[in-house]
């Protein structure tokens, strides 16, 4: 009993874990993605291109990732991700991952296909494979990971390596939100395939909940 009443005494000094928590939204302020055309070559081999329907449909928020940036936490475990080559496009064509994450490249369609980048962060050239093979990356830094196809100049997609808990790809009406950030400074960062990357700072109180608006306008040159 004594070592449970010195227990009780020491949590009772120390005091609660002051944390806070955030919501936000972010808000696109023009209308930043283009109607895009696939290559006819291939329409012969079942592989039509989209639609505008399709492409009339796209949410901007499915290619936008916020991240919150400062503290002293430590990323997530790393996982596996998949990003599938799939009707000429990449599948998703957006992901965010720990860093020490694995990503997949299956090909899924009947031509061939090579995925490469050119990234600071992690380049690589996975050379040329057909339906049903598949190759790997390892990703140990944080940035952006900008794919492409070697063959398919239309095809892009990025990969968004996070050195935060705090990530996340906002809803489709642009909220998103995270529990029990410590208090303190921080950067509030958005990154759109389109617009680049926009930041603001923030300050996370002690306890409570704050919400932040982060505007991600389509002016000035993309920032990778």
């Amino acid at each position: 009993m004594g070592l449970v009443f010195r227990l009780l005494g020491f949590f009772a000094l120390v005091g609660p874990i002051l944390a806070g928590d955030i919501t936000g939204h972010a808000v696109i302020t023009k209308h930043l993605t283009k109607k895009t055309l696939s290559p006819v070559t291939y329409n012969l081999r079942g592989l039509p291109p989209p639609s505008a329907a399709e492409t009339d449909r796209v949410n901007e928020f499915d290619r936008m990732v916020v991240m919150l940036e400062g503290g002293s936490e430590h990323s997530n475990p790393p996982i596996t991700a998949v990003l599938d080559q799939r009707n000429i496009r990449f599948d998703p064509d957006l992901i965010v991952i720990p860093v020490g994450s694995t990503v997949e490249f299956p090909n899924s369609d009947p031509i061939f296909h090579n995925v490469f980048s050119l990234s600071r962060v992690q380049p690589f050239d996975l050379g040329f494979y057909p339906r049903g093979q598949s190759r790997s990356v390892k990703f140990n830094r944080p940035g952006i990971v900008q794919v492409y196809c070697h063959i398919h100049a239309n095809m892009y997609a990025a990969i968004v390596v996070a050195s935060t808990p705090w990530y996340a790809k906002p809803a489709s009406d642009g909220s998103f939100g995270w529990r029990d950030v410590p208090p303190g400074h921080y950067r509030l960062l958005a990154w759109h395939k389109i617009a680049g990357l926009h930041s603001i700072p923030v300050d996370v109180p002690a306890t409570g909940a704050v919400d932040f608006t982060i505007r991600v306008p389509i002016d000035g040159e993309p920032r990778p």
